[in-house]
Protein backbone atom coordinates (compact mmCIF):
# COMPACT_ATOMS: atom_id res chain seq x y z
CA UNK A 1 0.00 0.00 0.00
CA UNK A 2 2.94 2.34 0.63
CA UNK A 3 4.70 1.61 -2.64
CA UNK A 4 3.18 4.36 -4.86
CA UNK A 5 3.87 7.03 -2.23
CA UNK A 6 7.40 5.73 -1.77
CA UNK A 7 8.03 6.11 -5.49
CA UNK A 8 6.51 9.59 -5.46
CA UNK A 9 8.90 10.66 -2.69
CA UNK A 10 11.92 9.35 -4.61
CA UNK A 11 10.90 10.96 -7.91
CA UNK A 12 11.46 14.65 -8.67
CA UNK A 13 9.43 17.34 -6.92
CA UNK A 14 6.22 17.66 -9.00
CA UNK A 15 6.53 21.46 -8.90
CA UNK A 16 10.22 21.98 -9.67
CA UNK A 17 10.96 18.57 -11.24
CA UNK A 18 14.09 18.29 -9.08
CA UNK A 19 14.85 15.27 -6.90
CA UNK A 20 15.28 16.60 -3.37
CA UNK A 21 16.55 15.04 -0.14
CA UNK A 22 13.96 16.73 2.08
CA UNK A 23 11.08 14.97 0.34
CA UNK A 24 12.77 11.56 0.60
CA UNK A 25 13.73 12.02 4.25
CA UNK A 26 10.29 13.34 5.12
CA UNK A 27 8.48 10.31 3.73
CA UNK A 28 10.87 7.68 5.08
CA UNK A 29 10.93 9.32 8.53
CA UNK A 30 7.51 7.69 8.93
CA UNK A 31 8.91 4.28 8.01
CA UNK A 32 11.84 2.97 10.09
CA UNK A 33 11.70 -0.25 8.07
CA UNK A 34 13.56 1.76 5.40
CA UNK A 35 16.81 1.92 7.42
CA UNK A 36 18.16 -1.30 5.97
CA UNK A 37 17.66 0.04 2.44
CA UNK A 38 19.57 3.22 3.31
CA UNK A 39 22.56 1.18 4.49
CA UNK A 40 22.86 0.09 0.86
CA UNK A 41 21.79 3.32 -0.84
CA UNK A 42 24.15 5.56 1.17
CA UNK A 43 26.93 2.99 1.37
CA UNK A 44 29.85 2.68 -1.07
CA UNK A 45 27.76 0.19 -3.09
CA UNK A 46 25.14 2.88 -3.77
CA UNK A 47 26.66 3.73 -7.17
CA UNK A 48 27.63 0.61 -9.17
CA UNK A 49 30.61 1.01 -11.48
CA UNK A 50 28.57 -0.45 -14.35
CA UNK A 51 26.04 -3.20 -15.05
CA UNK A 52 28.68 -5.94 -15.34
CA UNK A 53 29.88 -5.38 -11.77
CA UNK A 54 26.63 -5.32 -9.83
CA UNK A 55 24.56 -7.90 -7.98
CA UNK A 56 21.03 -8.80 -8.94
CA UNK A 57 19.00 -9.43 -5.81
CA UNK A 58 15.49 -10.81 -5.88
CA UNK A 59 13.58 -8.78 -3.32
CA UNK A 60 10.59 -11.09 -3.10
CA UNK A 61 10.21 -14.54 -1.61
CA UNK A 62 8.78 -17.24 -3.85
CA UNK A 63 7.99 -20.89 -3.18
CA UNK A 64 9.66 -23.95 -4.68
CA UNK A 65 7.55 -27.09 -4.88
CA UNK A 66 8.71 -30.54 -5.96
CA UNK A 67 6.79 -33.36 -7.60
CA UNK A 68 5.73 -34.78 -4.25
CA UNK A 69 4.26 -31.45 -3.16
CA UNK A 70 6.98 -30.51 -0.66
CA UNK A 71 7.45 -26.74 -0.50
CA UNK A 72 10.29 -24.42 0.47
CA UNK A 73 10.51 -20.65 0.52
CA UNK A 74 13.16 -19.38 -1.90
CA UNK A 75 15.06 -16.19 -2.63
CA UNK A 76 17.00 -15.73 -5.89
CA UNK A 77 20.38 -13.99 -6.17
CA UNK A 78 22.58 -13.09 -9.14
CA UNK A 79 26.30 -12.64 -8.46
CA UNK A 80 28.64 -11.28 -11.18
CA UNK A 81 31.63 -13.52 -11.84
CA UNK A 82 33.78 -10.43 -12.41
CA UNK A 83 32.99 -9.16 -8.92
CA UNK A 84 31.12 -6.17 -7.50
CA UNK A 85 32.70 -2.78 -8.18
CA UNK A 86 31.34 0.64 -7.30
CA UNK A 87 32.14 4.33 -7.71
CA UNK A 88 32.78 6.81 -4.92
CA UNK A 89 31.48 10.36 -5.29
CA UNK A 90 34.51 11.89 -7.06
CA UNK A 91 34.75 8.89 -9.40
CA UNK A 92 31.03 9.00 -10.21
CA UNK A 93 31.26 12.70 -11.06
CA UNK A 94 34.19 12.09 -13.39
CA UNK A 95 32.73 9.01 -15.09
CA UNK A 96 29.19 10.36 -15.34
CA UNK A 97 30.41 13.75 -16.50
CA UNK A 98 32.48 12.16 -19.25
CA UNK A 99 29.65 9.95 -20.54
CA UNK A 100 26.22 9.77 -18.92
CA UNK A 101 25.63 6.46 -20.77
CA UNK A 102 28.87 4.92 -19.53
CA UNK A 103 27.23 1.79 -18.06
CA UNK A 104 25.33 1.03 -21.26
CA UNK A 105 28.44 1.63 -23.35
CA UNK A 106 30.52 -0.62 -21.11
CA UNK A 107 28.01 -3.45 -21.42
CA UNK A 108 27.63 -3.06 -25.19
CA UNK A 109 31.36 -2.82 -25.83
CA UNK A 110 32.14 -5.79 -23.59
CA UNK A 111 29.70 -8.05 -25.41
CA UNK A 112 30.87 -6.81 -28.82
CA UNK A 113 34.48 -7.59 -27.87
CA UNK A 114 33.61 -11.12 -26.76
CA UNK A 115 34.17 -10.34 -23.09
CA UNK A 116 30.78 -11.78 -22.20
CA UNK A 117 29.38 -10.72 -18.81
CA UNK A 118 28.33 -13.62 -16.63
CA UNK A 119 26.27 -13.92 -13.48
CA UNK A 120 25.97 -17.01 -11.28
CA UNK A 121 22.48 -17.76 -10.00
CA UNK A 122 22.18 -18.71 -6.33
CA UNK A 123 19.18 -19.55 -4.19
CA UNK A 124 18.47 -19.49 -0.48
CA UNK A 125 15.81 -21.90 0.71
CA UNK A 126 13.86 -22.12 3.94
CA UNK A 127 11.40 -24.67 5.24
CA UNK A 128 8.11 -22.78 5.82
CA UNK A 129 7.78 -24.68 9.10
CA UNK A 130 10.87 -22.78 10.32
CA UNK A 131 9.44 -19.35 9.50
CA UNK A 132 8.87 -18.43 13.16
CA UNK A 133 12.39 -19.41 14.26
CA UNK A 134 13.80 -16.01 13.27
CA UNK A 135 13.62 -12.68 15.05
CA UNK A 136 12.22 -11.10 11.87
CA UNK A 137 9.56 -12.06 9.34
CA UNK A 138 11.28 -13.92 6.45
CA UNK A 139 8.58 -12.62 4.09
CA UNK A 140 9.41 -9.01 5.01
CA UNK A 141 11.03 -7.50 1.90
CA UNK A 142 13.03 -5.01 3.99
CA UNK A 143 15.09 -7.84 5.49
CA UNK A 144 17.75 -10.17 4.12
CA UNK A 145 18.16 -13.81 5.06
CA UNK A 146 21.38 -14.52 7.01
CA UNK A 147 23.73 -16.43 4.72
CA UNK A 148 25.48 -18.18 7.61
CA UNK A 149 22.19 -19.88 8.50
CA UNK A 150 20.64 -20.09 5.01
CA UNK A 151 23.65 -20.38 2.67
CA UNK A 152 23.69 -19.44 -0.99
CA UNK A 153 23.34 -22.53 -3.19
CA UNK A 154 24.60 -22.34 -6.82
CA UNK A 155 22.00 -23.48 -9.33
CA UNK A 156 22.85 -21.88 -12.69
CA UNK A 157 24.34 -19.01 -14.61
CA UNK A 158 23.45 -16.35 -17.17
CA UNK A 159 25.80 -15.17 -19.92
CA UNK A 160 25.09 -12.18 -22.16
CA UNK A 161 26.74 -13.23 -25.42
CA UNK A 162 24.91 -11.16 -28.04
CA UNK A 163 23.97 -7.51 -28.31
CA UNK A 164 20.44 -6.62 -29.33
CA UNK A 165 19.67 -5.32 -32.84
CA UNK A 166 17.09 -2.71 -31.91
CA UNK A 167 17.06 -1.14 -28.46
CA UNK A 168 13.40 -0.13 -28.44
CA UNK A 169 11.99 -3.37 -29.84
CA UNK A 170 14.12 -5.71 -27.75
CA UNK A 171 14.71 -3.71 -24.57
CA UNK A 172 12.19 -0.91 -24.06
CA UNK A 173 9.29 -3.24 -24.87
CA UNK A 174 10.36 -5.96 -22.43
CA UNK A 175 7.67 -6.75 -19.88
CA UNK A 176 8.91 -8.78 -16.92
CA UNK A 177 6.11 -9.81 -14.57
CA UNK A 178 6.35 -11.69 -11.25
CA UNK A 179 2.97 -13.30 -11.97
CA UNK A 180 4.38 -15.34 -14.86
CA UNK A 181 5.89 -18.44 -13.31
CA UNK A 182 6.85 -21.93 -14.44
CA UNK A 183 5.98 -25.32 -12.91
CA UNK A 184 7.94 -25.84 -9.72
CA UNK A 185 7.87 -22.16 -8.73
CA UNK A 186 4.91 -20.59 -6.96
CA UNK A 187 4.06 -17.47 -4.99
CA UNK A 188 4.30 -16.88 -1.26
CA UNK A 189 2.38 -14.59 1.10
CA UNK A 190 5.07 -11.94 0.69
CA UNK A 191 2.95 -8.76 0.84
CA UNK A 192 4.87 -6.90 -1.87
CA UNK A 193 4.89 -9.91 -4.18
CA UNK A 194 1.14 -10.32 -3.83
CA UNK A 195 0.69 -6.71 -4.96
CA UNK A 196 3.18 -7.01 -7.82
CA UNK A 197 1.40 -10.09 -9.17
CA UNK A 198 -1.41 -7.75 -10.15
CA UNK A 199 0.25 -4.40 -10.67
CA UNK A 200 3.00 -5.39 -13.11
CA UNK A 201 0.69 -6.95 -15.68
CA UNK A 202 -1.70 -4.02 -15.24
CA UNK A 203 0.92 -1.38 -15.97
CA UNK A 204 2.34 -3.37 -18.89
CA UNK A 205 -1.09 -3.49 -20.54
CA UNK A 206 -1.22 0.27 -20.12
CA UNK A 207 2.34 0.84 -21.36
CA UNK A 208 2.48 -1.63 -24.26
CA UNK A 209 -1.11 -2.56 -24.99
CA UNK A 210 -3.37 -5.49 -24.06
CA UNK A 211 -1.54 -7.89 -26.37
CA UNK A 212 1.95 -7.08 -25.07
CA UNK A 213 2.71 -10.80 -24.63
CA UNK A 214 2.53 -11.22 -28.41
CA UNK A 215 5.43 -8.83 -28.98
CA UNK A 216 8.54 -10.79 -30.08
CA UNK A 217 10.47 -9.59 -27.02
CA UNK A 218 7.87 -11.12 -24.69
CA UNK A 219 6.31 -14.00 -26.62
CA UNK A 220 7.13 -17.63 -25.75
CA UNK A 221 9.93 -19.09 -27.85
CA UNK A 222 8.28 -22.51 -28.07
CA UNK A 223 5.08 -23.54 -29.80
CA UNK A 224 2.03 -23.16 -27.60
CA UNK A 225 -1.71 -23.55 -27.89
CA UNK A 226 -4.21 -21.10 -26.50
CA UNK A 227 -7.64 -19.73 -27.26
CA UNK A 228 -6.64 -16.10 -27.20
CA UNK A 229 -8.32 -14.29 -30.09
CA UNK A 230 -8.95 -10.69 -31.03
CA UNK A 231 -8.36 -7.72 -28.77
CA UNK A 232 -6.84 -4.32 -29.55
CA UNK A 233 -3.54 -4.52 -31.49
CA UNK A 234 -3.78 -8.29 -31.89
CA UNK A 235 -1.52 -9.12 -34.85
CA UNK A 236 -1.54 -12.93 -34.54
CA UNK A 237 -2.96 -14.66 -37.60
CA UNK A 238 -5.56 -17.23 -36.53
CA UNK A 239 -7.74 -19.24 -38.96
CA UNK A 240 -9.24 -21.84 -36.59
CA UNK A 241 -13.00 -22.18 -36.21
CA UNK A 242 -12.77 -23.57 -32.69
CA UNK A 243 -11.51 -21.03 -30.16
CA UNK A 244 -12.66 -22.79 -27.01
CA UNK A 245 -11.68 -25.82 -24.93
CA UNK A 246 -12.60 -28.62 -24.66
CA UNK A 247 -13.92 -29.52 -28.10
CA UNK A 248 -14.56 -32.77 -29.94
CA UNK A 249 -13.43 -31.03 -33.14
CA UNK A 250 -10.06 -30.07 -31.72
CA UNK A 251 -8.18 -32.98 -30.10
CA UNK A 252 -5.81 -30.81 -28.07
CA UNK A 253 -5.03 -32.51 -24.77
CA UNK A 254 -4.94 -31.15 -21.25
CA UNK A 255 -1.64 -29.69 -20.14
CA UNK A 256 0.34 -31.84 -17.74
CA UNK A 257 -0.71 -31.34 -14.15
CA UNK A 258 1.86 -30.08 -11.70
CA UNK A 259 1.56 -29.52 -7.96
CA UNK A 260 0.88 -26.15 -6.36
CA UNK A 261 1.29 -25.51 -2.64
CA UNK A 262 -1.83 -26.42 -0.67
CA UNK A 263 -3.05 -23.46 1.36
CA UNK A 264 -4.86 -24.05 4.65
CA UNK A 265 -6.41 -20.85 5.99
CA UNK A 266 -8.54 -20.20 9.03
CA UNK A 267 -9.71 -17.02 10.69
CA UNK A 268 -9.45 -13.54 9.22
CA UNK A 269 -7.01 -12.24 6.66
CA UNK A 270 -6.36 -8.63 7.60
CA UNK A 271 -4.34 -5.77 6.19
CA UNK A 272 -2.02 -5.06 9.10
CA UNK A 273 1.55 -4.27 10.09
CA UNK A 274 4.08 -7.13 10.11
CA UNK A 275 4.32 -8.45 13.66
CA UNK A 276 8.08 -8.96 13.95
CA UNK A 277 9.36 -5.76 12.37
CA UNK A 278 12.78 -5.69 14.08
CA UNK A 279 13.75 -2.72 11.91
CA UNK A 280 17.03 -1.78 13.57
CA UNK A 281 19.04 -5.01 13.99
CA UNK A 282 20.12 -5.68 10.41
CA UNK A 283 21.02 -2.02 9.63
CA UNK A 284 23.17 -1.93 12.77
CA UNK A 285 24.89 -5.22 11.94
CA UNK A 286 25.62 -4.08 8.41
CA UNK A 287 27.08 -0.76 9.61
CA UNK A 288 29.31 -2.51 12.18
CA UNK A 289 30.63 -4.90 9.50
CA UNK A 290 32.39 -2.02 7.70
CA UNK A 291 35.86 -0.69 8.35
CA UNK A 292 36.14 2.79 9.97
CA UNK A 293 36.79 4.58 6.66
CA UNK A 294 33.68 3.09 5.08
CA UNK A 295 31.65 3.98 8.15
CA UNK A 296 32.91 7.55 7.92
CA UNK A 297 31.87 7.87 4.28
CA UNK A 298 28.42 6.54 5.17
CA UNK A 299 28.05 9.05 8.01
CA UNK A 300 29.09 11.92 5.74
CA UNK A 301 26.42 10.98 3.19
CA UNK A 302 23.70 10.71 5.85
CA UNK A 303 24.71 14.02 7.42
CA UNK A 304 24.88 15.66 4.01
CA UNK A 305 21.33 14.62 3.18
CA UNK A 306 19.99 15.67 6.60
CA UNK A 307 21.72 19.05 6.20
CA UNK A 308 19.33 20.00 3.42
CA UNK A 309 17.93 23.36 4.63
CA UNK A 310 14.36 22.19 4.02
CA UNK A 311 14.76 19.22 6.37
CA UNK A 312 13.08 20.26 9.60
CA UNK A 313 14.50 19.84 13.10
CA UNK A 314 11.74 17.30 13.78
CA UNK A 315 12.75 15.15 10.82
CA UNK A 316 16.45 15.34 11.77
CA UNK A 317 15.63 14.31 15.33
CA UNK A 318 13.60 11.33 14.12
CA UNK A 319 16.43 10.13 11.87
CA UNK A 320 18.99 10.51 14.65
CA UNK A 321 16.71 8.43 16.85
CA UNK A 322 16.42 5.73 14.18
CA UNK A 323 20.17 5.50 13.56
CA UNK A 324 20.82 5.50 17.32
CA UNK A 325 18.57 2.46 17.67
CA UNK A 326 20.50 0.73 14.88
CA UNK A 327 23.86 1.58 16.44
CA UNK A 328 24.38 3.88 19.44
CA UNK A 329 27.75 5.25 18.29
CA UNK A 330 26.41 5.86 14.78
CA UNK A 331 23.53 7.90 16.18
CA UNK A 332 25.87 9.90 18.42
CA UNK A 333 28.21 10.77 15.54
CA UNK A 334 25.35 11.90 13.31
CA UNK A 335 23.77 13.87 16.14
CA UNK A 336 26.97 15.71 17.03
CA UNK A 337 27.55 16.82 13.44
CA UNK A 338 23.95 18.00 13.08
CA UNK A 339 23.88 19.54 16.54
CA UNK A 340 20.86 17.40 17.42
CA UNK A 341 20.35 15.72 20.76
CA UNK A 342 20.16 11.93 20.32
CA UNK A 343 17.18 10.13 21.82
CA UNK A 344 16.50 6.40 21.80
Amino acid sequence: MKFPDMVHSLKPNPKSHIQEDWRILDFFSHHPESLHMFTFLQDDVGVPQDYRHMDGSGVNTYTLINKTGKTHYVKFHWRPTCGVKCLLEDEAIKVGGTNHSHATKDLYDSIAAGNYPEWKLFIQTMDPDHEDRFDFDPLDVTKTWPEDILPLQPVGRMVLNKNIDNFFAENEQLAFCPAIIVPGIYYSDDKLLQTRIFSYADTQRHRLGPNYLQLPANAPKCAHHNNHHDGFMNFMHRDEEVNYFPSRYDPVRHAEQYPVPPVMLSGKRNKCVIEKENNFKQPGERYRSWDPERQERFICRIVGALSDPRVTHEVRTIWVSYWSQADKSLGQKIASRLNVKPSY
